[in-house]
């Protein structure tokens, strides 16, 4: 079936995919004081840490020491098979990998960055292809990234004390970068924990506790005298014509396209600031906020009713509704209790209902 271009893009409906992490500044400052001390402290040139990103890759996220190769690796991603060769290619020095530059297997074209030195003739002197990393590991055994080090002191391959000592260097990275992970996981769990109780599942748009909630919020800053006397406010409920036949004729799955539809079609055509929430079954309240007068409430719901009219596309079948709205206002300076206010706009909306349906009809009666 074709999708509807009136309903909501993916990444507005409930489960969409969520954006690439991005790294915490407070875990990069804490990474490029790590590989900074490892230059002060241990007297390599170069310190470099890459982790592991999205997509199979690894990204250089802190450079120290050496500032050319800080300038061409700092930022740059390889592809995670570019480490399983060098993994390939390594010999083990504890829990490091050592790359002899006379290993025929490791060819020129597996280093990003080769440092200018001269060639020394010493077997125990460091050759510009050679190169020392150790892998970041988590606790489950998955890799978090690569610490790498390059011109070590004295430009010799270093001694097991520094081997050791830089060992220490890449448990700490890796405890630092997996409590980071597990704390961003954490705090991306609870917001999407939080978007999901505030949002209708179906609709992607708010739900009734949302809807309530935000009242409250508007209720308490009103009557606190935050909004008194600065501007008219307008509740009103919106209620589908006929969808109850869509749905015994069509399936609740018609019904359910239309109603993602319509929730779409609602909160696109709304003004900024003013909020559209999914009451229940097929019934939406909207909340306009900060309107000149009655005049400019009922140009926004005539939108939102021509909205509905529309016609909404179900295979190939042509959907029709019509909506029946009440709206009751909040006059400046008037105090705001919220349970009157959605009753007066509930009654109105049935007030339609009873004349038959189709039109909008403003609440008359006084608060109370």
């Amino acid at each position: 079936m074709p999708a509807d271009p009136e309903v909501a893009p993916a990444s507005d409906q409930p489960g969409a995919p969520s954006p690439e992490p991005t790294l915490s500044e407070d875990l990069v400052a804490m990474l490029d004081r790590l590989a900074q001390t490892i230059v002060d402290v241990l007297g390599f040139g170069v310190a470099v840490v890459n982790l592991v990103r999205p997509g199979d890759r690894l990204e250089v996220v802190s450079v120290a020491g050496d500032e050319d190769a800080r300038a061409v690796l700092l930022g740059t991603t390889e592809g995670s098979a570019r480490w399983d060769r060098m993994l390939a290619v390594s010999e083990s020095w504890g829990a490091l990998c050592f790359i002899d530059h006379r290993n025929e297997a490791a060819t020129a074209d597996i280093f990003s960055w080769v440092p200018e030195m001269e060639i020394g003739l010493d077997p125990a002197a460091w050759h510009p292809e050679d190169a020392l990393f150790a892998p970041l590991v988590a606790s489950d055994g998955s890799r978090l990234g690569v610490l790498s080090v390059d011109l070590p002191p004295g430009g010799r391959r270093p001694t097991p004390a520094t081997c050791r000592a830089l060992e220490a260097f890449a448990i700490s990275a890796a405890l630092a970068v997996e409590h980071a992970t597990l704390r961003q996981r954490a705090e991306a769990s609870e917001a999407r924990y939080r978007l999901l109780a505030s949002q209708d599942q179906l609709t992607g748009i708010a739900n009734r506790s949302s809807i309530i909630d935000d009242l409250g919020r508007t209720s308490q800053s009103h009557n606190q005298g935050q909004e008194q006397g600065q501007s008219l406010e307008a509740l009103a409920f919106l209620d589908l014509d006929g969808f109850k036949q869509i749905n015994d004729q069509y399936s609740h799955l018609a019904g359910d396209h239309v109603l993602r539809t319509i929730a779409s079609r609602l909160k696109r055509r709304l003004r900024p600031g003013d909020q559209v929430g999914r009451w229940g079954g097929d019934e939406f309240l909207v909340l306009l906020r900060r309107l000149e007068s009655e005049r400019d409430a009922l140009v926004v719901l005539e939108r939102l009713s021509a909205a509905v009219a529309e016609p909404i596309t179900y295979g190939e079948h042509e959907l029709r509704l019509t909506v029946s709205v009440g709206v009751a206002f909040l006059d400046p300076g008037e105090e705001l209790d919220l349970e009157d206010l959605v009753r007066r706009a509930d009654a109105a909306m049935y007030r339609v209902k009873r004349a038959g349906r189709n039109a909008i009809v403003v609440d008359d009666a006084p608060p109370g």
